[in-house]
């Protein structure tokens, strides 16, 4: 097992390398930064993105941004869901605006949000408003999946609706959100992102962004495109503790 793991390890790094020297090779080729810059000027672009004084609080700010949609999405499709599950008038009803949730661009969603909230809401509402379609229809789901002799049995029992939310619904719920809790949280990273581009708040990653577009800085783009992989990565390590403590309890 460890040497299958080694093995895919192995080969990720060397993907990784390959797509370096290609990346070097094609800069080179290229000769301009405006279209493709160089990774060791990328490096120290990066490098004097951590040192300045803005680098905290444009991260934090993202962050701090995502954080909330992404779990005002995730409380209120939990209670939705469950309401759902419980009474037909809240799925048959919540249904049409799922739908179109979800197809709605996100493009669309971060102008319309710019309309009607200012430049500092707009990040929030765009991050709910794409991530809880997702996180309710799975939430709901997940709650049709339950296996039927459960629910029977606490009919039989008289088990009453709060102990079923606490005791079956919630935990059912858990083991579902674990499995997609970093696409989830990615994805409303990356909408707040585009949020922040677009809004230009006072601080954020996408803030920060936009003004090294207008100021043709390709190089510190790029720099900032690493930075947001780097915090991404960053999600997937907190997610597999996570994982590992859930499923070891369960």
């Amino acid at each position: 097992m460890k040497e299958f793991l080694w093995k895919n390890k192995r080969q990720s790094l060397i993907s990784l390398l390959i797509l370096i020297i290609l990346w070097e090779l094609l800069a080179i080729k290229i000769n301009k930064e405006i279209y493709i810059p160089r990774i060791e000027k990328i490096i120290l672009s990066m490098l004097d993105i951590l040192k300045s004084k803005d680098f905290i609080n444009n991260v934090f700010s993202s962050l701090y941004r995502t954080f909330i949609s992404f779990t005002s999405a995730l409380a209120l499709s939990i209670i939705l869901g469950i309401l759902s599950l419980l009474y037909p008038f809240f799925r048959n009803f919540l249904k049409p605006i799922n739908t179109i949730g979800k197809t709605i661009p996100t493009m669309i969603l971060v102008l319309l949000a710019l309309i009607w909230f200012d430049k500092n809401k707009a990040p929030y509402v765009v991050g709910f408003a794409i991530v809880f379609p997702i996180l309710y229809e799975g939430i709901l789901n997940s709650l049709k999946e339950i296996d039927k002799n459960i629910l029977d049995m606490c009919k039989v029992y008289s088990v009453s609706t709060k102990e079923k939310v606490l005791k079956i619904y919630i935990p059912s719920i858990m083991f579902y959100i674990m499995g997609i809790l970093i696409s989830s949280i990615s994805l409303a990273f990356k909408v707040v992102i585009a949020g922040e581009v677009h809004g230009q708040p006072r601080y954020g990653i996408g803030a920060a962004i936009q003004l090294e577009k207008v100021n043709f800085n390709t190089t510190a783009i790029f720099a900032w495109i690493f930075i947001i992989a780097l915090l991404s990565l960053l999600f997937e390590l907190i997610n597999r503790l996570l994982m590992k403590r859930v499923y070891k309890w369960r």
